[in-house]
């Protein structure tokens, strides 16, 4: 059961990492440009830190939407939620698809999530220590309060971090989808509009792949999400589990007791 979540987890990271793989670089100035291609190279060798520089520096020079998404992209990478969540923020006020403000928003949804989770595990501060009053020596001792144990309430399943996290995943390979049919559904229109033999076939061939790439997306979110759900509602609560994010160049993964 461990491997096949894992297997489907790795299964929505990669199509939800396409939408950004596949977008069309649109940096027009020869600087931009060039500090846009040296922010993917590092990204693609994981040297998420100097990607961000140069994705940086590139959208000041040039504010472009696909900069600013793999910018967005690399501060997650960072484990920036803060950062990323600011910069999809400003990427929902630029210009583009509904499809694509949609997958975007699950991005920040997702980043939410992962930032309220940090907050919960915060340890809170430790008081100052008060110094006890000085009784008098004639004062009767009062008699300590009988004291009730309380037992605690029992967690609530739907905190499950397994199953959340399915769930997360599941939204995202949906956004994907989405996003990949939308760009399959306006190649298909714009083949009828082809001048020449060559352009008709170029978007009839873009139309079939984001097609298939939409549906795999699509259907892999699909699965996750049933995942999660089903997952939550046959499990314990969550502090019987144990469970961690594995964070891989081929993708991610989880792992624990569960």
């Amino acid at each position: 059961m461990e491997r096949r979540l894992a297997v489907l987890a790795r299964t929505a990271v990669i199509a939800a990492s396409l939408l950004a793989t596949t977008a069309s670089a649109a940096p027009k100035g020869a600087e931009a440009r060039a500090a846009f291609d040296k922010g993917v190279a590092a990204y693609k060798k994981a040297d998420y830190a100097s990607a961000s520089d140069a994705l940086g520096r590139s959208f000041t020079l040039e504010a472009d939407t696909d900069t600013l998404y793999a910018w967005a992209q690399t501060e997650r990478k960072l484990n920036h939620c803060d950062k990323a969540v600011e910069l999809y923020g400003r990427l929902l006020t630029m210009d583009m698809p509904e499809a694509n403000k949609a997958a975007v928003q699950t991005q920040i949804d997702e980043c939410k999530t992962i930032i309220a989770a940090q907050k919960s595990v915060e340890p809170e501060p430790t008081p100052a220590p008060t110094s006890a009053p000085i009784e008098s020596p004639s004062a009767t001792p009062s008699q300590p309060p009988e004291r009730r144990d309380t037992p605690p309430s029992p967690p609530s399943k739907w905190l499950n971090p397994v199953g959340l996290g399915l769930i997360g995943l599941g939204a995202i390979g949906l956004g994907a989808g989405g996003v990949f049919l939308a760009q399959a559904s306006s190649a298909d229109s714009d083949k009828t509009s082809a001048t020449t033999y060559g352009d008709f076939q170029r978007f009839e061939d873009r139309a079939t792949s984001r097609g298939r790439m939409g549906v795999i997306a699509a259907a892999s979110g699909a699965v996750l999400l049933t995942a999660g759900i089903v997952y939550i509602v046959t499990r314990t609560p969550v502090e019987k589990q144990s469970v961690a994010v594995v964070i891989e160049p081929t993708g991610v993964g989880l792992a624990g007791r569960f």
